[in-house]
């Protein structure tokens, strides 16, 4: 009967180190899975900061030319309300 105590002991401790063994390798499969999501997203945040980044610098062209283009606009209404102001140049 110890003979047959052992061998079942055995068999129980058998079962549970696959268990745990399978265990472990399903974890390390999520785990590998995780990293492959984690490194798409930090790829995914990387170009979307570099379209903001894009984006960002387009705008602040456009933005300087609209405000060159307001300067002139600015500079030739003042000079027509001068010249309107002063009349006609007698040339």
């Amino acid at each position: 009967m110890a003979e047959s105590t052992t061998s079942h002991t055995q068999q129980i401790r058998d079962a549970f180190r696959k268990a745990v063994s399978d265990h472990a390798e399903r974890v390390d499969g999520v785990f590998a899975e995780i990293a492959k999501l984690e490194e798409k997203g930090i790829e995914q945040a990387a170009a979307q900061l570099d379209e903001a980044t894009r984006l960002t610098k387009v705008s602040l062209a456009y933005a300087g030319e609209l405000a060159a283009q307001w300067r002139k606009l600015a500079v030739d209404a003042a000079r027509r309300s001068a010249e309107m102001v002063s009349g006609p140049t007698v040339g």
